[in-house]
């Protein structure tokens, strides 16, 4: 996302805080993607990355999945969220006394 602020702004429309939050949650949730962000574009040619719209606590998001072509598995496991927006959420975040992700499925 650092390395390659131009492709991710060229996936999502807007421009990215850089860096992710990871939230594990209780149940696995299986990969969607609303749009992909292909591997060749990032110089990673083995994976491409999920792009699925959320909110988090009301602030429009993405959960990111990578996405390895041959096994179709990826990322950090299906009961981790990895999200990205263009709001920095973790001072938000930090001052919340909970913290609900909406799936839009």
């Amino acid at each position: 996302m650092t390395q390659y602020p131009a492709a991710f702004e060229r996936a999502t429309g807007e421009k990215l805080f850089p860096g992710t939050l990871n939230f594990r949650v209780d149940e696995e949730v299986a990969p969607r993607h609303h749009f992909v962000l292909t591997g060749a574009e990032i110089n990673e040619p083995s994976q491409d990355l999920w792009f699925e719209i959320v909110r988090v606590n009301g602030i429009w998001a993405y959960r990111i999945r990578p996405y390895q072509l041959r096994s179709g598995g990826g990322g950090h496991g299906d009961d981790i969220l990895e999200i990205a927006s263009r709001t920095e959420l973790r001072p938000i975040l930090t001052a919340a006394s909970q913290i609900e992700i909406e799936l839009f499925r």
